[in-house]
């Protein structure tokens, strides 16, 4: 995988880990119709933007932690 390809796009584990739920739990996330996901085969991939945008929807997070996950 590209720097680029790193810095755009999540995996479902750095999911997982920021939101602090289980990798099983980000899957079925994955499957409503408002999560941004992106799915190659079976590979799932999650646009950190977009990704951003949904926590930013669904709750208020701080700078820090927008900053934490912008260095991912």
């Amino acid at each position: 995988m590209s720097k680029v390809n790193e810095q755009t796009y999540l995996t479902v584990r750095e999911v997982s880990d920021y939101l602090g739920v289980s990798q099983t739990a980000v899957y079925e996330l994955t499957h409503s119709q408002d999560f941004p996901v992106f799915r190659i085969g079976s590979r799932v991939r999650i646009p950190k933007e977009a990704f951003l945008a949904w926590v930013d929807m669904k709750t208020h997070i701080s700078p820090n932690l927008r900053s934490y996950m912008a260095s991912l």
